[in-house]
C-alpha cells in the first residue's frame, strides 16, 4: 500500500466514523489537562519516525495551535512538547540508520524503505545538504533524510544541531499559524468539528502506520538457525 493509498483509506474511515461522533472528541480529550501535552509529544514523535509517514503531522500541528487559541492550552508548552517529540522521532531515525544500517532496516521495513524512497532522500541530501532535514519536516520524504544521516555516519553533534533547529522551526511556524487561524471568528465556530475530524484521521493513520510496520516486520526474511 503506497502513501497515497493510506491517506485514501484514512479518509474513507473518517467518513464512516464521523456519523457516530455525537459528542466533541476534542472537548473530552481536553478534560485530561496535562496529559494532552504528553499526547501531543507522542503523536509528533511517532509521526517523525520513518514509519510515521501516513500521519498528517503538519495538519495536526496547525489544528493544535488553533485549539490552543480556543481552549486556553499553553502555546509555549505545546511548542516545547511538540518540538521535543520531533527531535525524539528524528533521533530514533538517526540511530536506527547508524546502528543497524540500510540493509537490515530495509528487511524490517521494506515498504517504507523502498529503493525509490531512499533515493529521493539521498537526492534531497545531495542537493540541500543537512538543510534537507529542515525541509523534510515540511515536505517529508517519509522522514528519511534523518535516517540517511545515520546510515552515512553524519557527525552526531552536527546532526543534533540540525535536528533541534529543524524541529523548532517546523513546530514554531505551524503552531503559530494554527494559533492565528484559531483567532478567526468563522473558524472558531466550527473548530470542534474540524478538530474531531483531524483526531479521527490521526488515530486511524497511527493504526495504519503501526499495522504496516508490524506486517512488514513479520514478513522480513528469517535468518537460518545454526543449530
Amino acid at each position: 500500500m503506497m502513501r497515497g493509498d493510506c491517506r485514501y483509506t484514512v479518509l474513507l474511515t473518517v467518513t464512516a466514523l464521523l456519523p457516530f461522533t455525537s459528542l466533541s472528541i476534542s472537548d473530552q480529550i481536553l478534560q485530561y489537562g496535562i496529559w494532552v501535552y504528553l499526547l501531543v509529544f507522542l503523536i509528533i514523535m511517532l509521526a517523525s519516525t520513518i514509519v510515521g509517514g501516513p500521519i498528517p503531522d503538519n495538519t495536526f500541528l496547525v489544528m493544535t495551535g488553533a485549539v490552543a487559541m480556543d481552549s486556553g492550552l499553553s502555546i509555549g508548552w505545546l511548542f516545547i512538547v511538540a518540538a521535543g517529540g520531533g527531535v525524539a522521532g528524528y533521533e530514533i531515525n538517526y540511530w536506527s540508520g547508524r546502528l543497524f544500517g540500510l540493509t537490515i532496516c530495509q528487511e524490517s521495513c521494506p515498504l517504507v524503505l523502498q529503493t525509490r524512497n531512499v533515493q529521493k532522500a539521498i537526492d534531497m541530501i545531495d542537493r540541500f545538504g543537512p538543510v534537507a532535514m529542515v525541509l523534510s519536516r515540511f515536505m517529508p520524504v517519509l522522514n528519511l533524510p534523518s535516517f540517511i544521516a545515520g546510515v552515512n555516519g553524519m557527525e552526531y553533534r552536527r546532526f543534533v544541531g540540525f535536528n533541534l533547529i529543524s524541529s523548532a522551526v517546523w513546530c514554531g511556524i505551524l503552531l503559530v499559524l494554527g494559533y492565528y487561524i484559531g483567532s478567526i471568528s468563522i473558524v472558531s465556530i466550527y473548530l470542534d468539528y474540524f478538530t474531531d475530524i483531524i483526531i479521527v484521521i490521526v488515530v486511524t493513520a497511527i493504526i495504519i502506520a503501526l499495522a504496516m510496520f508490524v506486517r512488514d516486520y513479520l514478513k522480513r526474511p528469517r535468518i537460518p538457525s545454526l543449530e
